[in-house]
């Protein structure tokens, strides 16, 4: 006999994305699919929720023109199609490393890079690599960022086994030993 339980799902009308079945809005875009209530404005009907900390907002609070729904303190977010921009650098090896950390703390994580290796001037925000996390994970994601930040706002490495820093280029822990997040070439 099999007792395993299965999470029965389904797609959301607006972006397609498969969900659990029982949520009450779409975590990519904040669709709601129960009628609510603005958590700010408690008599004016919600718009959506928020795809970054899943408050549930009016017209006043927030925005859905984009296609997904941010309440008015996440509303500069960078969004790509569910996915939320939590750090940004011109290094694909920082962002690499920022990845690899993230996913490490059990984030997901993914980079996404608009760079031209084959010119040698700088593109301007062209440039940017983009560090990307599911827009529902942009506050967790964000907590661990900052709390690796020095007394500069850079962003530390630290060892997933034992929480030395490291620098970048490390290949094993110089505390522990143990062996480092690579970047991948």
């Amino acid at each position: 006999m099999d007792t395993s339980e299965t999470t029965a799902t389904r797609r959301c009308p607006n972006c397609d994305q498969e969900i659990d079945a029982e949520s009450e809005s779409c975590p990519a875009c904040g669709t709601l699919f129960v009628e609510a209530f603005c958590d700010a404005h408690g008599e004016r009907r919600a718009v959506g929720a928020c795809i970054i900390c899943g408050r549930r907002v009016c017209e006043d609070c927030g925005s859905a023109e984009r296609g997904y729904c941010v309440c008015s303190a996440h509303s500069d977010i960078p969004v790509f199609e569910g996915w939320a921009q939590v750090y940004t650098t011109p290094e694909e090896l920082e962002a690499q490393l920022i990845r690899d950390n993230l996913q490490a703390e059990g984030i997901d994580a993914e980079i996404l890079s608009q760079k031209d290796r084959t010119l040698t001037f700088d593109l301007g925000d062209f440039a940017h690599i983009r560090v990307l996390v599911p827009a529902f994970s942009w506050l967790d994601a964000r907590r661990v960022l900052q709390g690796r930040m020095d007394e500069v706002g850079e962003v530390s490495f630290a060892c997933p086994s034992c929480g030395a820093a490291y620098e970048a280029g490390d290949v094993t822990c110089r505390s522990c030993g143990a062996e480092l997040p690579r970047a991948m070439a």
